[in-house]
C-alpha cells in the first residue's frame, strides 16, 4: 500500500510538473507572439513610410493620397485635399527631388501609433553632381501619427521641421555614412 501512495505521489508530481511546463510554454508563446506581432507592426509602419518616400520621389500624388487617412491633418491644420495641393505645388516647382529616408523610430504602444523619421531632402537636376561635390541637402524631422483602419495603417497626422545634423536620430548618421561614405 505504501508503494501505491508513493507512485500516486510521483504521478501527481509529474502531472504538476507537466502543467507548470505547459503553463510556462503558453506564457512564453504568448509573450513571443505579442512581441513578434509588435515587431511586425513596427516594420509594417516603417515600410509604409519608405513606400511614401519613394512615391514622393516619383511625384505620385494620387498614390501618396492612398496612405493618408480621410481625417488627415498636418501641424498647420491642412486637411487631406489641402495637403495634396501642397504636394502638387512642390512637385511642380522642384525638379530632381531626392529623398533619403534615414532612421525611423516607431511606437505602436500608443493609440494612435507614432513614428519619427529623419529625412535628407535635396532637389535639382544635378543631384548626382551634388553628391560628388558634397552638397547633400537639408535634414528634416517628420513626426507622424498613424491609425489602423480596416487592417491598414494610414497616416492621420504629420509635422515636419528642419533640423541640423547634430539633432538626427541615432541611426541616421550610420545610414548617411552608407549613402555618403566620404563625408560621414
Amino acid at each position: 500500500m505504501s508503494q501505491i501512495k508513493h507512485t500516486d505521489g510521483k504521478n501527481s508530481g509529474l502531472r504538476l510538473l507537466a502543467r507548470l511546463t505547459l503553463l510556462a510554454t503558453a506564457v512564453c508563446f504568448l509573450t513571443c507572439s505579442q512581441s513578434c506581432q509588435r515587431t511586425d507592426e513596427t516594420e509594417v509602419i516603417r515600410e509604409l513610410l519608405r513606400t511614401v518616400a519613394g512615391l514622393a520621389e516619383k511625384k505620385a500624388v494620387d498614390k501618396i493620397k492612398l496612405y493618408l487617412d480621410a481625417e488627415y491633418r498636418d501641424f498647420e491644420g491642412r486637411d487631406l485635399e489641402q495637403t495634396v495641393d501642397l504636394l502638387q505645388y512642390y512637385f511642380k516647382n522642384y525638379q530632381g527631388l531626392a529623398i533619403h529616408l534615414l532612421d525611423i523610430y516607431v511606437d505602436i504602444s500608443k493609440d494612435p501609433a507614432e513614428a519619427e523619421a529623419d529625412v535628407l531632402l535635396s532637389s535639382g537636376p544635378l543631384e548626382t553632381l551634388r553628391k560628388l561635390v558634397g552638397v547633400v541637402g537639408v535634414y528634416y524631422r517628420f513626426d507622424f501619427r498613424l491609425a489602423k483602419r480596416a487592417g491598414r495603417w494610414q497616416i492621420s497626422y504629420a509635422a515636419w521641421r528642419e533640423v541640423d545634423s547634430n539633432s538626427l536620430l541615432p541611426g541616421s548618421r550610420a545610414i548617411l555614412k552608407k549613402i555618403f561614405p566620404d563625408q560621414f
